[in-house]
């Protein structure tokens, strides 16, 4: 089973973050981003992996090469941001005439992914939501696809497009791509993929729905979080690594090689390999890999790797009924 995984996104609404490091390869609950979908990708029987990278890409390859030797991992470079659609048709060499998947690298999910490739029709994942103007949505006809909707202005559905796609052939895929990039129909400026596969229902194609139980974003600082808090309650992460002295609030997330020294960790805590943390209080946040933090208090923050934080010692004489931040 192939899968492609767009991820050439800069990810700049988590800059500073994404500067050094790919959005993807932040880690929550103990794994990264790309490797929670992979997971999940792998569980469903996908063999054959092709990832369509661009800024930083080189990091993201041998991240991925080398946490998954058993599996085809390949990819391919898109260089002009111009659309979903666009990026898909970079795979086609990759992709042959057997059924395909299509995930999104930036948004985690739960799922029985048979439905995406064991169909006889085109299979697309909804999620029921309240507020269908900020997604793309399927507007069904009984138990097909009619069409499909980027952003409606007006209610014409509230089943909105997760961004998990099966297709029953690869190659129709990249035909219907090609064919909307030749064509220079453009949506909000770009390839959109929802043009593509409406080119496939105008085509004749049908396509089904099946739901997801669980979708996590990951856009923005504030939403990675988030996420991070339901993976780590629903019992994702690793452990509670080694501490010496220290106090852990579950639930959380420590590699085994993370030292906690006379500190209070979690809850909601993600802290991976090589990372000490001495003397400080952490709750709500993702600590990258080879993070010092020493004498800080730390919430609802997210550090990258090799950072170090250093807090400072306060001394106090605070009278009755005083209140004070530091």
């Amino acid at each position: 089973m192939h899968a492609i995984i767009p991820v050439a996104g800069k990810g700049t609404r988590m800059r500073p973050l994404t500067w050094s490091m790919p959005k993807v390869l932040i880690r929550l609950a103990g794994r990264t981003m790309l490797g929670h979908i992979i997971d999940r990708l792998v569980d469903a029987g996908v063999d054959h992996v092709t990832l369509v990278v661009g800024y930083l890409g080189d990091e993201i390859v041998e991240w991925a090469t080398g946490s998954y030797p058993g599996i085809k991992v390949d990819h391919a470079v898109q260089e002009e941001m111009n659309g979903l659609a666009s990026a898909i048709n970079l795979a086609s060499p990759m992709t042959g005439a057997g059924p395909t998947l299509v995930v999104l690298g930036d948004t985690l999910f739960s799922a029985d992914l048979s439905p995406a490739f064991d169909s006889d029709r085109n299979m697309i994942a909804v999620r029921k939501v309240e507020d269908p103007r900020r997604f793309g949505v399927v507007v069904m006809e009984g138990e097909r696809v009619e069409r499909l909707v980027e952003k409606p202005s007006e209610f014409v559905s509230d089943l909105a497009i997760v961004g998990i796609y099966g297709f029953r052939s690869g190659e129709g895929l990249m035909d219907a791509t090609e064919r909307l990039i030749r064509s220079g129909r453009k949506t909000r400026g770009e390839f959109q993929l929802t043009d593509a596969m409406q080119m496939m229902l105008d085509d004749g194609e049908e396509f089904g729905v099946f739901p997801v139980t669980g979708w996590y974003d990951c856009g923005k600082p504030e939403t990675i979080l988030e996420t991070n808090r339901r993976l780590l309650d629903l019992g994702e992460g690793r452990g509670e690594g080694h501490s010496d002295g220290s106090v852990i609030v579950p639930p959380v997330s420590i590699h085994d090689d993370a030292v906690i020294v006379s500190s209070v960790v979690g809850p909601h805590v993600s802290i991976s390999s090589g990372c000490r943390v001495e003397r400080s209080i952490i709750s709500d946040s993702i600590v990258g890999s080879g993070t010092s933090i020493t004498g800080a208090v730390i919430t609802a923050s997210i550090l990258g790797d090799d950072a170090v934080i250093r807090g400072r010692p306060s001394r106090l004489n605070a009278g009755s009924s005083c209140e004070i931040d530091i």
